[in-house]
């Protein structure tokens, strides 16, 4: 199963890899009135994954017994509060909720602040602090926090809805809360992160290793759904985590990267290494590995907010040839030429504790009365993988030398398009995957090894995954997007100072 950003996703893999049924449902907006705000009922959250499942049976000639084991992968970063029996008592604060506590949070030891300004962290502990959903809890839902049992994750609350046991995922632990990376488990007593975040030891959820079972369906489930009583549940990870490692995460001279409503770039191993400094791995759902990520919030997600903001027509022209307005554009921009005549767009639309910093702004600079909408989108497609290879060749100094290949995910690498534009910018070959649900094989990888079906991930990865179309870079292409990205390079460093200005609490 696979909560996303933008649908629930039910779906059947059979032991080499290949999709049996799918049942997919549309999530309804998270926004809810004020700006910033992006929260969603547990119950809706809950009720999703029922209808869904429910679904895959009624609509399909899957039967619950051919079902052999169960595994859940959902979207990162969205807290919940639990009481005592794992019911929520808040709603779900999404990973976009944007909501920021204030600055006159309760003061951290004298000397964790002074080491903080030492080794001039004090503004980004600050800004930590302030994006942490328990601290906007504390100072707004204080009556809430206090009486929850458990601070989790949705993750962590579906599988407990599952299971009827709470329980996460180590490898799902991606959020503003004391974790420790490193070690892959919460940080422990002594740690600095208890004093930033307003949470305690015992609000955390025990977490099990991918693979590992997690529980069984719960009779309340197994009746919601149709699912078998006691079918093993097995832990997986979040969807990045499912996602790039199906992709090949991990896998020698290989760089992964999703462009789905967030963009990341990821690079796996076995050693623990940061992208930027004190900018965490995260756990991979390879037990011994880690994840060393460079995340761009706002991803494909900018496209679709253009197309919300400017883009009527587009919406009213794909619906006519009845495809979606992402394809549509995807398709017509191929007659910009490349660089969009001279319009450059720094994607930066979310800000970050160290990468972009929270000072970040997103821009659009260089119009001309020339200039229409198809630039636009073609700019802020061109604008999100230049970020990601300034990423790529900031992870290819850390490693010490160059990926041999890309391999890409996520909505869009769907378009023939935008693959080519990958190639092009990266310079390098790119491949996507021959299904397009990679998180959800990913899980179903995991699944297979919790079952015994194979030994270890590295086997079930062998055995499952199935690769696409690979796309070479073209010459010509290549060179006019080296000049282009000269100058988009230049472009951030010039503007930050002036956003740091603006915004002086950063």
């Amino acid at each position: 199963m696979d909560y996303g950003t933008q649908s629930v996703r039910a779906l059947v893999f059979d032991r080499q890899g290949q999709l049996i049924a799918k049942r997919q449902h549309a999530v309804q907006p998270y926004r809810d009135g004020a700006p910033g705000v992006s929260e969603q009922s547990a119950d809706y959250c809950y009720r999703q994954l029922v209808d869904v499942v429910r679904g895959l049976f009624e609509h399909t000639q899957v039967l619950p017994g051919q079902i052999k084991g169960m595994a859940l992968t959902t979207q990162r970063a969205c807290t919940v509060l639990l009481d005592h029996a794992g019911e929520a008592i808040s709603p779900v604060y999404m990973w976009s909720d944007r909501r920021l506590a204030s600055n006159e949070l309760p003061p951290m030891a004298w000397y964790y602040r002074l080491g903080f300004l030492c080794i001039g962290l004090r503004r980004r502990i600050q800004y930590l602090r302030r994006a942490a959903k328990v601290n906007y809890l504390f100072e707004h839902h204080k009556d809430k926090l206090v009486a929850a049992d458990k601070v989790a994750l949705l993750s962590g609350y579906l599988t407990g809805k599952i299971t009827g046991r709470l329980i996460d995922s180590e490898a799902s632990q991606v959020a503003y809360l004391p974790f420790d990376y490193r070690r892959k488990t919460w940080a422990n007593s002594r740690s600095w992160r208890w004093q930033a975040l307003a949470c305690s030891p015992s609000q955390m959820v025990p977490l099990a290793a991918p693979t590992q079972a997690m529980g069984k369906v719960s009779e309340h489930f197994a009746k919601d759904t149709g699912l078998a009583t006691g079918l093993a549940v097995y832990g997986a990870g979040a969807d990045k985590a499912c996602e790039v490692y199906a992709a090949g995460c991990g896998e020698q001279d290989i760089a992964c990267i999703s462009l789905g409503s967030a963009a990341i770039l990821a690079w796996g191993g076995h050693r623990y290494r940061e992208a930027y400094r004190y900018l965490p791995a995260f756990p991979s759902i390879e037990a011994t590995d880690y994840i060393t990520e460079i995340q761009l919030e706002r991803g494909f997600w900018l496209l679709s907010w253009l197309i919300e903001q400017f883009g009527a027509q587009e919406v009213k022209d794909s619906t006519a040839l009845g495809i979606s307005p992402e394809q549509y554009i995807t398709q017509a921009i191929a007659k910009v030429p490349i660089g969009a005549e001279g319009l450059l767009l720094s994607p930066l639309w979310a800000q970050g504790v160290i990468y972009p910093g929270p000072e970040a702004r997103g821009s659009i600079i260089g119009f001309t009365p020339e200039h229409g909408r198809l630039h636009l989108y073609r700019a802020a497609i061109e604008g999100v993988l230049m970020t990601l290879k300034q990423g790529l060749l900031r992870l290819e100094r850390l490693k010490g030398s160059p990926f041999k290949l890309v391999r890409v995910t996520g909505g869009g690498a769907q378009s023939d398009l935008v693959m080519q534009m990958c190639a092009d910018i990266f310079n390098r070959p790119v491949e996507r995957l021959l299904l397009h649900e990679a998180s959800g094989l990913g899980a179903a990888m995991c699944c297979a090894v919790g079952a015994g079906i194979y030994p270890d991930l590295a086997s079930a990865r062998r055995q499952m995954r199935r690769l696409g179309e690979k796309f070479e870079p073209q010459g010509e292409h290549v060179a006019q997007y080296a000049s282009v990205f000269k100058a988009y390079e230049a472009l951030y460093p010039q503007i930050k100072p002036f956003f740091k200005k603006v915004n002086k609490q950063y």
